[in-house]
């Protein structure tokens, strides 16, 4: 018979749970490199749930409103820990990503 120890189970419970939003826009140099990272990125934790939203489509509008000079913003978050979202602006770097991914987890 096999016992996991609780440590490793709860790793195991925890992975998935981080979700990844990249907020962009056409013709965005910047969004494209950050585009570029988070593909680097998702293959080294293919676990994260990862979403763009492209604020210059009309029906992402509140988004524009909140990011139109500030893209690319990523937002990393884990619904298991309430108020444990991190915004990360403009350059991102893919260790960066990833140490704030692991911190999450």
């Amino acid at each position: 018979m096999y016992i996991r120890s609780f440590h490793t189970a709860s790793r195991l419970l925890s992975n998935g749970t981080v979700r990844a939003t990249l907020f962009s826009k056409s013709k965005c140099g910047l969004c494209d490199n950050a585009s570029n990272v988070m593909e680097k990125v998702l293959k080294k934790r293919p676990q994260v749930d990862y979403s763009v939203v492209k604020i210059d489509d009309p029906k992402n509008h509140e988004w524009w409103e909140k990011y139109c000079f500030d893209v690319p913003v990523l937002h990393l978050e884990t619904p298991v820990r309430e108020g444990s979202l991190i915004k990360v602006f403009h350059r991102l770097e893919e260790e960066d990503v990833l140490d704030k991914i692991k911190g999450l987890e």
